[in-house]
């Protein structure tokens, strides 16, 4: 089976050749690379044509933002299942392998991951790790429960079978530049079980200091978040899936005041925690109350590193 890896380009030459290397790298040689350039006006193209590999298509276009290079990316597309790479991180060697056999085993279920690790290669942490080659896989039936507790994986370490994308089109939500691949991570989830495999074979790169991540400040909610609680209460998702959707979102909203409280907004955060009617059943709805009347911002933010750092399994 082909795999196609779309890679977005946006001002990350220092970067790409790496990711690019570290697909070449892989045990699993059927793929074809699409790198789409999104008005880079650093020389990050030049570095991606001096590397001499067919399977590598470049394209470029102007700057439209991430979920419109992805989807430019995908209308190429030929393979059979289609992975993610964003241009400043990287795979493990046998990632590919990893998910094009779960494709193979799991020929009733359209969407595959991996679990992936936070990597700082700027404070000295290690690029590639060793991975036990005896990972059970899971197949989870409800992702949002799941994702309550869990980040099991991110757009670098999932992989979808093209013909299962087509049926989103637009896959990702043009002007969006946060949350976009969550939104698609949410339909493909209300349509598909997951092939799961815990091994973490993806790095996903911190501490780059014009990644959209960086510069999300968190104290608002995704649109993919307000538009999964719209499904859920207009009845769109299976009956299976909308409670636990709804307290997603609940826990979502929860986060932006632990975010507002961490920047000392802490009137601001308390009038939004007394909004979330829903999250009084929850226990950590009552932990941000008793966070608003006496923590301080530095406490919240270490609580919420430690809290993250937990659920990315760092």
């Amino acid at each position: 089976m082909l795999c196609s890896v779309i890679i977005p380009l946006y001002n990350k030459a220092a970067f790409v050749e790496d990711a690019l290397r570290s697909v070449l790298n892989q045990t699993y040689q059927d793929f074809e690379i699409i790198v789409v350039d999104d008005g880079s006006t650093d020389d990050g193209v030049a570095r991606v044509r001096a590397i001499n590999d067919d399977r590598i298509v470049l394209v470029q276009q102007a700057n439209g933002g991430v979920s419109r290079a992805r989807n430019q990316g995908l209308a190429l597309a030929k393979g059979d299942v289609v992975c993610f790479l964003d241009a400043d991180d990287w795979y493990l060697p046998q990632y590919l392998d990893t998910v094009m056999t779960l494709a193979k085993n799991y020929p009733a279920l359209a969407f595959f991951a991996t679990s992936y690790k936070l990597v700082n290669v700027a404070a000295g942490d290690e690029k590639f790790w060793q991975v036990s080659n005896n990972a059970s896989v899971e197949i989870i039936d409800d992702i949002f429960c799941r994702w309550r507790f869990d980040i099991l994986f991110n757009i670098d370490s999932v992989a979808v079978r093209r013909s299962f994308l087509m049926q989103f089109q637009p896959c990702f939500p043009e002007g969006e530049q946060m949350g976009e691949d969550q939104d698609l991570f949410f339909r493909l989830a209300e349509k598909s079980s997951i092939a799961y495999c815990p091994s973490q074979l993806t790095a996903y790169r911190m501490a780059v200091g014009e990644s959209l991540c960086a510069l999300y400040q968190g104290d608002v909610l995704f649109p993919a978040h307000l538009r999964l609680e719209q499904r859920a209460l207009n009845r769109q998702l299976p009956d299976s899936l909308r409670k636990s959707a709804l307290r997603l979102v609940t826990e979502a909203r929860i986060s932006s005041v632990r975010t507002k409280l961490m920047a000392g907004l802490r009137y601001q955060g308390f009038k939004q925690l007394l909004g979330i009617w829903r999250g009084v059943v929850s226990r950590r709805w009552w932990v941000s109350l008793l966070m608003c009347a006496c923590v301080s911002p530095s406490m919240v933010q270490r609580w919420e590193y430690w809290r993250i750092q937990r659920a990315c399994k760092q």
